[in-house]
């Protein structure tokens, strides 16, 4: 993700990259040659410390990312763009808005997808009323991946195309009986969860459910659906259309890098990956977890700030049946 993050720094007239950070000097040793980097750092406090910087992409993996962009914040970085899942819990994410916003730090995460022309085409249809009323959203993961890792894209692709909607309540189930893990981050072996938004929509997620699956996404409405086709078209179908219609998505002109810079030059009142934005997303997937933990429906807002998953895995209630401790990301040391 860095070399997305430095290329798409390197092509806008707006920035200039002046520093790259690893704690494997040659991965950022190798950044920087690409991408002509002066300055190379193994500590991100030594970073913070001695350079002047204005904007700060953060793309470690999820279980350090608070820590890093509150001292980004702390040191007086005025935007920072973190990488998904926000952070590894609710708390987490919290302590992040917290710290920004009392130090005047515009905090972004990269949920790309809402600048996608597609998912943007999605919002005006719905919010023109295009199917009517939505009243269900379906979305199955990649095989193997972790809800943290795709169920946040999903999750927070939904709030998007429902103008990010307030939640109400969620019920999840969720299976873990190997010892799993996604970059160093507690993962389950399967997932499901029922989320209500605010108006009454329902989103289904799921991942690695059993088979038969449903192939594609949809959103239904009260007077029609849209859906990607086995083609991977746009199409829209209503009760006044005889079938479907495809959809021609017009490009979007903007992207999460620009439009942090917007913000933070005031040309603009907020992002639409805000963190505040991504806590929302957050905080269902957490509820998910949530949900199992207290053998009932979670009713927003969720109240615990710590990882459910990570409290039923210490309390007993998720043992490992299956021993041997694996990262689906990157193995172990020694592994």
């Amino acid at each position: 993700m860095s070399k997305n993050h430095a290329k798409a720094y390197t092509e806008n007239p707006r920035t200039k990259l002046v520093a790259a950070m690893d704690i494997s000097k040659l991965s950022a040793a190798e950044l920087s040659k690409e991408y002509s980097i002066p300055a190379v750092y193994t500590d991100y406090n030594e970073l913070l410390e001695k350079e002047d910087l204005d904007i700060v992409s953060i793309v470690t993996w999820q279980g350090v990312r608070a820590e890093i962009t509150i001292a980004a914040a702390e040191a007086g970085v005025k935007g920072i763009l973190g990488e998904k899942p926000m952070a590894s819990c609710l708390g987490e994410a919290d302590d992040m808005i917290e710290t920004c916003e009392k130090h005047g730090a515009k905090l972004v995460i990269g949920h790309q997808g809402r600048f996608s022309p597609k998912s943007v085409e999605i919002r005006r249809l719905i919010r023109d009323g295009a199917i009517g009323q939505p009243t269900l959203l379906h979305g199955r993961s990649k095989p193997n991946a972790g809800l943290l890792n795709i169920g946040t894209h999903v999750i927070d692709g939904w709030r998007y195309q429902l103008s990010d909607p307030e939640t109400l309540w969620v019920i999840g189930q969720i299976s873990r009986t190997t010892d799993k893990w996604e970059r160093r981050t507690l993962c389950e072996d399967l997932c499901m969860g029922l989320i209500c938004f605010e108006g009454g929509a329902r989103g289904i997620y799921e991942s690695d459910l059993p088979e038969p699956a449903i192939s594609g996404t949809a959103i239904h409405g009260t007077t029609g659906q849209i859906r990607n086709d086995a083609e991977g078209r746009l199409v829209i179908q209503t009760d006044e259309s005889k079938g479907w219609t495809e959809i021609q998505a017009a490009p979007e002109e903007s992207n999460q890098f620009q439009e942090l810079i917007d913000w933070m030059e005031g040309k603009i009142d907020d992002h639409r990956s805000s963190g505040r934005q991504a806590r929302y997303t957050m905080e269902i997937m957490m509820a998910i977890y949530e949900s199992l933990r207290i053998k009932n429906v979670v009713n927003m807002p969720l109240e615990t700030k710590e990882s459910p998953l990570e409290l039923m895995v210490q309390d007993g209630t998720l043992p490992v049946l299956k021993e041997g401790r694996y990262d689906i990301r990157r193995a172990f040391p020694k592994q």
